[in-house]
């Protein structure tokens, strides 16, 4: 499981790819042949705006949110597991944004999609940017399959839905779509921001003070417990409730959380989001806590960047992981003209 490690600056190509996107789309245009290539970030966003539709000044995922304050403190003794400066801290700031899944930003906080926590969390010169979603896989295992997973859900112009027949074609060329809809087909939407697991479901290479490398999914669970929403609340609140739930959570104590780094089983796949992990083995990488809801200013005009990693951590191979910095430009990009 090891791997060479690429860490995030200046000679990360996969930060260089995210300059080079958004010097790009604040200057320079893109070939029209590039438009139509997966892999292509611009490709990326247009699907997503081609599902959801152009909502100006908006995020083009994950549309929908507000922002938060908390803190980090990391567990003591990580030098066996992860090496570097900002684990070495004791308790950092961290700016956070709370968001609904898709790009609708009038979705509803009932809708049976992923919720989204991003952090940033900054200290001894470094920061890391946490990206996480409610659910332990993502919906694609490629940009490829991102990229035809939207396609199949434009909406019909005349139904107004999207076609049936579109996604069952799609699921029968990607079979690993499937699995993230049958998770969140099994569940209502979360009760809270505050009562809900985050996932990474990309992993990552950690670096041991020996030099140890190990790949690991980030895995973020909630003091509170895991909670949905009953049959009766999900026809009783309105669309709008989860930011007043969390202003009111918080006003009677922080809302606490430990993160984890989850180990692979010998089985599970380093390199494809898509896919469950059985590995049972975990890390406790400290804990996160909520304190505020804070105004939009405060994170609205942030890109939280799963590749923006402190010293010791380093990305994995996943394709899905490489394409996402690249494309989060374009969509800065288009947000900010």
């Amino acid at each position: 499981m090891s791997s060479s490690r690429t860490h995030p600056g200046a000679g990360n190509p996969i930060i260089q790819a995210f300059l080079a996107v958004s010097l790009a789309f604040f200057g320079l245009q893109l070939p029209a042949s590039a438009q139509v290539d997966p892999g292509n970030p611009a490709a990326q966003i247009d699907a997503l705006n081609g599902t959801f539709g152009k909502h100006p000044g908006k995020r083009a995922s994950h549309a929908k949110g507000f922002c938060g304050k908390g803190d980090f403190t990391p567990a003591t003794r990580l030098d066996s597991f992860v090496s570097g400066p900002f684990f070495a801290q004791k308790t950092m700031g961290a700016t956070l944004r709370f968001s609904v899944g898709g790009g609708n930003p009038a979705a509803s906080d009932k809708s049976r999609s992923v919720r989204g926590l991003g952090a940033r969390i900054s200290g001894a010169g470094e920061t890391y940017d946490l990206v996480l979603i409610s659910e332990p896989v993502f919906f694609a295992a490629t940009p490829a399959s991102f990229v035809s997973f939207l396609d199949a859900r434009v909406p019909d112009p005349v139904t107004k839905k999207p076609d049936p027949a579109k996604i069952a074609a799609h699921n029968a060329r990607y079979p690993e779509a499937k699995n993230q809809p049958a998770l969140l087909a099994a569940h209502a939407a979360p009760y809270s921001y505050a009562t809900t697991p985050y996932y990474s479901t990309n992993a990552f290479v950690f670096q041991a003070a020996d030099n140890t490398r190990r790949h690991a999914r980030i895995v973020v669970e909630p003091a509170a417990g895991t909670r949905y929403l009953t049959d009766d609340e999900e026809k009783s609140l309105p669309d709008l409730f989860l930011e007043n739930e969390l202003n009111a959570r918080l006003s009677a104590r922080p809302a606490e959380f430990t993160i984890y780094a989850q180990l692979p089983a010998p089985n599970d796949p380093l390199t494809d989001a898509s896919q469950p992990w059985s590995g049972k083995e975990r890390v406790t990488l400290g804990k996160l806590r909520v304190l505020s809801v804070a105004g939009q200013e405060t994170c609205d005009g942030l890109v939280f960047m799963p590749v923006t990693l402190p010293t010791g951590v380093a990305p994995s191979d996943d394709s899905i992981l490489t394409a996402r910095a690249p494309a989060y430009a374009v969509s800065l990009g288009r947000r900010a003209n």
